[in-house]
């Protein structure tokens, strides 16, 4: 973890400089939230008090179970501590809110719009700015009258380099003559499948989609990227059209996307939070096709894919794609001019100037 972090006795001895902005949440120390991984480091005067949980599987469920029904407890403690020692926070969750006694700057990754949730940020007296990934996420909380100042920060691409030998394995997946369509996600779930829901459900994209695209391009292949549930890979297991190429660890992931001739985004639910898959795409020089919402708004601002509102207009232009090699050599390459729109580098340099302006320093001193 290459980010600022402090403990508990840091706070309690209050040594921090009257600069630095206070920040905690849970941790695990393997897989976290992408977009907190990626922005922490970049800003160097939050102090990171983390709750960290075990890489053991078992333990690691047991300690997030316990730290997140007593939020309201260490929230409490943390926050109170903190407020002897630091005049500014980070909120990177929202249940944190009721227990802050400064001003915070509150960074909504992932927002549900719900009741509760607008309650939260609504009576904190103390948030001086939200952050969203997204325009339409900034229009919703408006609408739904949320005065505070409203800033939009998306999500970035890490800098990653595409590893040789993984790249060579997974060509070596492809068959002679193949056009790969590629879904990367962290689950894919038939409706049968213990824990199937909207997000990794894959029923509509295997039993609707993707037959008309085969009967109409022969040639194409899909690979779903990531977990693959009991009853999808049972149904799967002897389709010669269809590659269960299982998880992939987080830094092969663009190794494995750079074989994709076209990636794709069949959800169909309506999400305000966008998508690392997309970014991580566009990054990678591949063409995207998805239905057209929040998390594909990335591709049809930088036109480096296709947008579409029904079935038979993704099947569509998905075989379109498939069927027009200078098309997606167009696309693709749009897309790498484009990625440096979601680099890190620079996405982490304008939250830097966000926090700074909301919490501004003048000579060395908060102002």
């Amino acid at each position: 973890m290459n980010f600022n972090q402090v403990r508990v006795t840091d706070v309690i001895n209050g040594k921090v400089g009257q600069s630095r902005i206070f920040h905690t949440n849970i941790w695990f120390k393997s897989v976290n939230n992408a977009r907190y991984e990626s922005l922490l480091p970049y800003l160097g005067r939050v102090d990171n008090l983390l709750l960290v949980c075990s890489d053991r599987r078992i333990l690691r469920g047991l300690q997030f179970r316990a730290l997140n029904s007593t939020i309201g407890l260490h929230g409490r403690a943390l926050f109170g501590m903190a407020a002897r020692a630091y005049r500014y926070g980070f909120i990177t969750n929202a249940r944190h809110l009721p227990y802050v006694g400064f001003p915070v700057v509150v960074d909504m990754d992932d927002p549900f719009f719900t009741e509760r949730e607008v309650s939260a940020l609504r009576s904190c007296r103390h948030v001086a700015a939200l952050v969203v990934t997204n325009e339409a996420a900034a229009a919703r909380y408006r609408e739904l009258g949320l005065t505070c100042p409203i800033h939009v920060v998306g999500h970035g691409l890490r800098p990653f380099e595409i590893d040789p030998a993984v790249a060579r394995k997974m060509r070596e997946r492809k068959r002679p003559g193949e056009l790969t369509v590629g879904y990367v996600a962290a689950w894919h779930l038939a409706g049968t499948d213990r824990g199937s829901d909207a997000l990794y459900n894959v029923d509509h994209l295997i039993d609707e989609l993707w037959p008309a695209v085969v009967a109409a391009c022969p040639r194409a292949r899909l690979w779903l990227v990531g977990g693959v549930g009991r009853a999808l890979g049972r149904k799967l297991e002897h389709r010669q059209d269809v590659e269960l190429v299982g998880h992939v660890p987080a830094e092969q992931v663009p190794a494995c996307m750079a074989t994709f001739d076209v990636g794709i985004y069949p959800r169909r639910i309506a999400h305000e939070r966008s998508s690392v898959k997309v970014a991580q795409s566009v990054g990678c020089g591949v063409p995207v096709v998805g239905y057209r919402g929040v998390p594909t708004e990335l591709i049809s601002r930088l036109e480096c894919g296709l947008t579409v509102d029904s079935a038979d207009d993704f099947t569509a232009a998905l075989v379109r794609l498939l069927d027009d090699g200078p098309l997606r050599a167009s696309l693709s390459a749009r897309a790498r001019a484009a990625a440096g729109q979601v680099d890190w580098d620079v996405l982490g340099d304008t939250y830097v100037r966000l926090l700074d302006d909301v919490f501004p320093i003048r000579d060395g001193r908060v102002r």
